[in-house]
């Protein structure tokens, strides 16, 4: 998303108290340094850059004597998280007049960029950065109070349905949310959406139903009862989405492994965005209360029923009591030591593909008060991951469609690149510094297109010397630091059996391409974990049961946060479907128990 906004903020002296807690009639504007600002003689204006999330962040800044008037910013971060913490950041640097702000959680890298860019802004107009790094006063906090019939706690597409579904059912709701933007998942994710026997594959000719999408997903292991709910609901919640809510779906669909037909839903833009911003605007139509930087740290429960959330807020604690708690949180793939409890393979050399919200917070909560788990060793991890930031690589799609060998430092194959998710993952954890690269030609890359289909991620990975592209297969491995001799050999070997449909060391799947058209492309990745399948025990009612297969009175659970439809292995585009599905119904089911 190319994006370039400009805010400017006025400092009034009624702004300045609530932004430094000065009670001092005569405190000047920006004045809550520990030093005094002098007058400066820089320039009107400076230019800063830095490397953001997708990108360069450009910062220009206009100064109004030895003040910040104006940040104006040129970057390319994700619509609906980093550039809403981008513009949290300018008003907090300028109403403040210091670079000395927290960064907001869940965007750290572009909060990281912004700071970074504004503060070589700041030098390039010939001022003292020491003068704009004050301390800024946090404001002091307070306990407060609400009073609803349901909370929900995670604003991602789980949360959303399920806050949607009990305002609608006429239920008094609020959403609470940890980061300082909602989305969670959802948000970055590409929004497929598995539908069986839905309006398109009609029109394509293709034959299915919720009887064969449900043995699909069953062949995972998960439980029959909730993957029948699952399928029963899939379709018309997917027009629920349309028509409720105003997700726009393409004229195509998706055919993703695992599936025995093509069946899944494209959101506009191929991006989760399309949820959540259409969730959004929904939440303001309906009066829905969102409340963002809304960490739950409690679940409330008096005698034996839950009865409210206690979070911590940036203005303190908020207590808000409620007969129905809607746990939505997401699963636990951004926390690396609840990883590694669970499942020994996935250590420190496994990144993740994860919002950061994704800590397990709502499960932890709940155990606590004898929820039941299940499948928690049940951790999905995707191979081609970028191997600084963790996010999944989209230019790495290469390998499924036109065709890309994955070679190690010495120069070598060592896994068949068509196999599981995991089977990758672990062979490429297994090589030398943890890592892999991925190779294909200038035919693969025409054949597929993902470069051009994803132009900031490319970007973004050629700038920061993580992937390459070059006329001869020496080069590459003069970047990367690979045996060349070695390199060579494996291409030739494979491009001499891939011609006669063989491939003897792998057995790859899909045979026929070779690597012989320059320029010839090169990206580093490692492996990450993409979905943890396990969570919080549920009914087909979405209420969370202890350990004796009881209800705990009072709550409900939807999306990652709980586990047992999965089984074994997520299909593509049914996470999309499962927060849908039984967002609504934990949602709904919710407001009728506040009703009782």
């Amino acid at each position: 998303m190319n994006k370039s906004k400009t805010l400017a903020l006025l400092l009034s002296l009624s702004m300045l108290f609530s932004a430094c807690g000065s009670n001092t009639a005569d405190k000047k504007a920006g004045d809550n340094q520990d030093t005094k600002v002098e007058e400066s003689a820089g320039k009107e204006t400076g230019e800063g850059t830095a490397a953001g999330m997708n990108g360069d962040l450009k910062a220009v800044v206009t100064f109004d004597g030895d003040k910040i008037a104006k940040i104006d910013l040129t970057h390319e971060e994700t619509e609906g998280l980093g550039d809403k913490a981008a513009d949290k950041l300018v008003e907090e640097i300028i109403a403040n007049n210091s670079i000395n702000v927290d960064t907001v959680s869940g965007a750290t890298v572009t909060s990281t960029a912004l700071i970074e860019a504004v503060k070589a802004a700041i030098e390039a107009s010939g001022r003292d950065v020491k003068n704009y790094e004050g301390q800024v006063e946090k404001a002091k906090g307070e306990t407060t109070e609400k009073d609803v019939d349901v909370v929900v706690v995670g604003g991602g597409g789980a949360g959303f349905a399920a806050a949607v579904s009990a305002k609608e059912a006429g239920a008094n709701v609020v959403l609470l949310e940890k980061l300082s933007a909602v989305g969670g998942n959802t948000l970055i994710s590409g929004g497929e959406y598995a539908a069986p026997a839905n309006e398109l594959q009609e029109k394509e000719g293709i034959e299915d139903s919720k009887e064969k999408f449900a043995e699909d997903v069953e062949k995972a292991g998960g439980n029959p009862e909730l993957i029948k709910v699952l399928a029963d609901k899939a379709t018309e919640d997917a027009y629920w989405l349309r028509d409720d809510i105003g997700v726009k779906w393409l004229d195509s669909l998706m055919f993703f492994g695992g599936h025995s037909v093509k069946r899944s839903l494209i959101p506009a833009a191929h991006t989760g965005n399309e949820l959540i911003k259409n969730y959004t605007k929904k939440c303001q139509e309906l009066g829905i209360d969102v409340i963002t930087e809304a960490d739950v740290k409690e679940i409330l429960a008096k005698d034996g029923k839950v009865c409210g959330v206690k979070a911590e807020t940036k203005d303190g604690e908020l207590v808000v009591n409620a007969k129905s708690v809607v746990l939505a949180s997401g699963g636990f793939g951004a926390n690396a030591e609840m990883c590694y409890e669970n499942d020994k393979e996935v250590d420190e050399h496994v990144l993740s593909t994860n919002s950061p919200g994704a800590t397990g917070d709502g499960i932890t909560m709940a155990e606590k008060l004898g929820a039941d788990t299940v499948d928690m060793d049940k951790i999905q991890l995707y191979p081609v991951c970028d191997v600084e930031t963790g996010k999944l690589l989209y230019c790495g799609d290469t390998r499924l469609v036109g065709g890309a060998l994955l070679v190690n430092k010495e120069g070598k194959r060592f896994v068949e690149e068509l196999g599981t998710r995991r089977e990758i993952s672990m062979a490429i954890k297994a090589q030398t510094d943890y890592v892999g690269y991925v190779l294909w030609d200038e035919t693969s890359n025409e054949k597929t297109g993902t470069m051009a289909s994803n132009p900031e991620e490319a970007k973004s990975l050629f700038d920061r010397g993580l992937m390459v592209k070059a006329d001869t297969l020496e080069e590459l491995a003069d970047h990367f630091g690979i045996d060349k001799d070695a390199l060579l050999e494996t291409v030739k070997t494979f491009n001499e059996n891939s011609a006669k449909e063989e491939d003897p060391d792998f057995n790859l799947r899909m045979l026929g391409w070779q690597v012989k058209d320059a320029p010839f492309y090169m990206m580093k990745a490692a492996p990450a974990v993409h979905h943890t399948m396990g969570g919080l025990k549920i009914n087909t009612e979405a209420k969370v049961l202890n350990k004796d297969g009881q209800w705990i009175e009072g709550l409900y659970a939807a999306g990652e946060v709980t586990g047992g439809i999965h089984g074994e292995n997520r299909l593509g585009s049914v996470a999309m479907t499962d927060i849908t599905v039984f967002g609504k119904i934990a949602g709904e089911n919710a407001a009728a128990n506040a009703k009782n």
